[in-house]
């Protein structure tokens, strides 16, 4: 009974018995490194120029691994274009929160987000929002990366529409406009940036985020005079 104990002893305590959050950290790392392999694929030469053996070798993950995680090559391109559709997503509504918090009238909300909107619409993030338009498209013909593109679009949604709330709320907000249509609004204009990064012929930058702001003002309930 002794050595029996002394076994079972041995055994739990064996390096190879790890604990479950180290077990789970160790297959967010694999599926870490495989989906950065497979982005920069991508991005080098297409969906189809991946290959498992070729992911493998330049993640270090086997392939049996990553049958394991993504089921199929599909379901690898699948969860690297995920990834990439949140990456590619506006980051400014924290922003937007913060100056709803910190201003005082919706007058001065006005004059400070003008800031806010042209770092939204400049040509630095081109590539971000022609990235946006491609997995869309990509996603057409692919009903389970279709949906889960439009469930990340539809919390993205509702983050704009809790924003719309607040400002709703606050009395800021003209009468018969509902928050979620603002918040709809907001990303088409995000989003809708990409047509004039294809415009050959250039955008005046400065026209264009007044004619933004203009826009916003006219959504406010502020003196005519401060737009």
């Amino acid at each position: 009974m002794g050595q029996t104990l002394v076994s079972a002893n041995h055994t739990t305590s064996s390096p190879t018995a790890l604990p479950a959050h180290a077990v789970r950290s160790r297959g967010a790392a694999t599926i870490e490194r495989a989906l950065n392999v497979v982005a920069d694929i991508l991005d080098e030469g297409g969906e189809a120029s991946l290959r498992l053996a070729d992911v493998s070798r330049r993640s270090g993950v086997s392939i049996g691994s990553l049958y394991h995680h993504f089921e199929s090559r599909e379901g690898l391109i699948r969860a690297a274009r995920e990834r990439q559709f949140i990456e590619s997503l506006p980051t400014d509504a924290e922003d937007v929160a913060n100056l709803l918090a910190t201003s005082a009238t919706p007058e001065e909300f006005l004059e400070r987000l003008e800031r806010i909107i042209r770092e939204t619409q400049t040509p630095e993030r081109a590539a971000a929002r022609l990235r946006r338009v491609e997995l869309i498209g990509a996603a057409a013909s692919r009903p389970e990366l279709l949906a889960s593109i439009s469930g990340t679009q539809t919390m993205v949604l509702d983050v704009g529409e809790s924003l719309g709330t607040a400002f709703r709320d606050r009395g800021w907000l003209r009468d018969g406009i509902e928050p979620r249509s603002l918040s709809l609004f907001v990303q088409a204009i995000t989003l809708g940036r990409v047509l004039g990064d294809l415009d050959q012929r250039g955008l005046d930058m400065d026209a264009w985020v007044r004619l933004l702001t203009a826009a916003v003002a006219g959504l406010l309930k502020v003196d005519p005079r401060a737009a």
